[in-house]
């Protein structure tokens, strides 16, 4: 065996390079480079060897597998119920509740076992008494893996954000976190308001060093559990990078704080890239996003029925969505493997590269005087407008392609105008006071600019 491989002469990245120019005819090889990759800031070359890796190859994570989870509104808690059962009957193995009013939690759970599945309670302001509805589940360890299952989510500044001011004012509402268990950080918000990765992750980060200092200032940051929803886009192996360089840069972050707090990944496909045009290639969109969800280590996931953005979801739609994960997991075996994307030369080193750009940015931010100041001061805001409106111009040029919506229409089928809001990416509590402080982030929807521009 070993004069088997002495007998093959080692291959340097030059001599790939030389290979590729000699196959391709004299190419320029610097016309394969993808130049500002994504908007990101960075380039992408055409192969990646041993020679790019930086630094030591290890798994990031070590538990492969992940909750299959269903999104519920609830606006009504009888109906609400019913398609949470019907869930759990499906298959599913946690459920992701929107609670945007007071509400009977009762009636909402009858029958559901909390301490068999995974939930995810996201409330505003005007739910906070299911925090006392819930005191013998929310904070209590899962008998079964020994992790914390039960979640509920109030994150203010995620709220602050999207509305533009406080449900109260700042102390009282960042005070909610003495009340918690666990540390809630909505980051899907800056990726459906259309930030690039870096913007993203970097908004993160500083979102969570937010109440990293609110809680050390309290003398309150010490068993916790952190909890993070992340959405989900369909460039594949960035996503999957994007997942892995943020427990990286959240594992530095606590070394700051002197913590190592249990970590929840909640991901869910993206709202942005979804249409009710050639709706079935929405199908496509959730399939590789929640590859990359799996591969770069989330935690639960759920799946966005197809028609979710434009429609209330079908029973049709939500069994599908569902049975998009049976099948990753059931056929595709994704769940016994743990980070499978460790050592791959292209992702480590994509992963390196995020890395180091949302850490430069992240300090930027707080040089700035960290998150809220940059919000109050549209630092923030005014960065991921920039990035949206080139992600927007692009589309509309057809440099961003969703394929039977900018760019192979389907003739006869016509685009209709959806008033259903996005309700993944913030909650919308119900007593804003309409006295804006900030200029609020708000998600988009790239289709809806094929309407306007049709209209």
């Amino acid at each position: 065996m070993d004069k088997l491989f002495s007998d093959f002469k080692s291959s340097t990245a030059q001599d790939w390079k030389n290979q590729i120019v000699k196959d391709l005819k004299g190419v320029d090889f610097e016309k394969l480079i993808w130049r500002n990759a994504n908007n990101n800031g960075f380039d992408i070359n055409p192969f990646y060897t041993s020679e790019d890796i930086q630094t030591e190859n290890k798994s990031l994570f070590t538990n492969p597998g992940w909750d299959i989870c269903e999104q519920i509104t609830v606006t009504n808690e009888e109906q609400a119920n019913v398609r949470a059962l019907k869930a759990l009957e499906g298959g599913a193995s946690g459920l992701s509740f929107y609670i945007l009013k007071k509400i009977d939690t009762k009636a909402l759970l009858k029958g559901i076992s909390l301490e068999h599945i995974y939930t995810q309670f996201f409330i505003s302001n005007d739910a906070l008494h299911v925090l006392d509805d819930l005191k013998d589940n929310y904070g209590k360890i899962n008998p079964h893996d020994g992790k914390l299952k039960c979640f509920i989510n109030i994150d203010p500044l995620s709220l602050f954000a999207f509305y533009g001011e406080w449900h109260a004012d700042e102390t009282k509402d960042i005070s909610v976190l003495k009340q918690l268990v666990h540390i809630p950080v909505n980051i899907s918000l800056y990726q459906e308001a259309g930030a690039n990765t870096i913007t993203e992750l970097a908004c993160g980060l500083s979102h969570a060093n937010e109440y990293f200092n609110y809680l050390s200032n309290q003398k309150a940051l010490k068993d916790k559990t952190l909890h993070f929803i992340f959405s989900i886009g369909s460039d594949f192996y960035t996503e999957i990078a994007k997942l892995r360089a943020f427990k990286k840069l959240l594992a530095m972050l606590q070394e700051e704080y002197n913590t190592h707090f249990e970590t929840h990944i909640h991901a869910q496909t993206s709202q942005q890239n979804k249409s009710n045009l050639d709706s079935y290639n929405n199908m496509l969109r959730t399939t590789t996003e929640a590859m990359s969800a799996i591969i770069g280590g989330c935690n639960s996931l759920c799946v966005l029925p197809y028609d979710e953005t434009f429609s209330e979801a079908s029973e049709f739609s939500s069994r599908i969505a569902r049975n998009q994960q049976h099948i990753l997991k059931e056929e595709s075996y994704l769940h016994h493997t743990a980070d499978m994307a460790a050592g791959s030369y292209y992702i480590e080193t994509l992963t390196d590269e995020i890395a180091a750009k949302v850490w430069d940015e992240f300090k930027n931010i707080e040089s700035k005087g960290g998150f809220i100041a940059c919000l109050k001061s549209n630092y923030i805001q005014d960065t991921i407008k920039q990035q949206a409106d080139v992600l927007i111009q692009q589309f509309k040029e057809e440099k961003t392609v969703l394929v039977g919506v900018n760019k192979y229409q389907n003739a006869k089928e016509q685009l209709a105008v959806s008033n259903k809001p996005l309700v993944n990416s913030a909650s919308k509590s119900l007593s804003a006071k309409g006295s804006q402080l900030i200029t609020p982030i708000k998600p988009i929807c790239l289709s809806d600019y094929l309407v306007k521009e049709n209209a």
